[in-house]
């Protein structure tokens, strides 16, 4: 495990000084949502880190930029953390930029098991997805969320 840390800190050397801000802040942000899914409603949780900031000029970019640096800060953490909270993080951490996105959640069936999955879109483009794996995840209807 030590090793698997250590490794990702030499790959994120070349990181500039503002991502190393958004590695940080990306940590706590998934700290924050792990213990937050586990006493609070996902209404309100969907409804955290809105913002009336103005947006960034082009946002898909740093969309895929944050969601790269979130997965980096989940594989560093010392806590396991799951795509709902991961999810959760990069919304707030968009938000907070002023970038809008909308959450999805999915579910499967593979082979007789359920599966489900949490992630991101803009503009109908999922965020840092692979359409290959994630594809079999059709998101629930019933109730958009903004």
């Amino acid at each position: 495990m030590w090793n698997r840390f250590l490794h990702k800190l030499r790959l994120a050397r070349g990181l500039s000084f503002s991502d190393w801000l958004a590695l940080v802040e990306a940590w706590w942000a998934l700290a924050v949502f792990y213990l937050a899914l586990r006493g609070m409603s996902y209404e309100r949780l969907e409804q955290s880190g809105r913002s009336g900031l103005t947006a960034a000029s082009e946002p898909l970019p740093a969309a895929r930029r944050l969601h790269r640096l979130v997965g980096w800060a989940s594989h560093m953490h010392l806590l396991s953390m799951t795509c709902l909270a991961q999810s959760l993080a990069l919304r707030w951490m968009l938000n907070r930029r002023g970038i809008s996105s909308q959450l999805k959640v999915g579910a499967a069936k593979v082979s007789g098991t359920f599966h489900a999955h949490a992630w991101l879109e803009m503009d109908g483009e999922k965020i840092g997805e692979s359409e290959d794996g994630n594809g079999i995840f059709r998101a629930l209807v019933g109730r958009t969320l903004p």
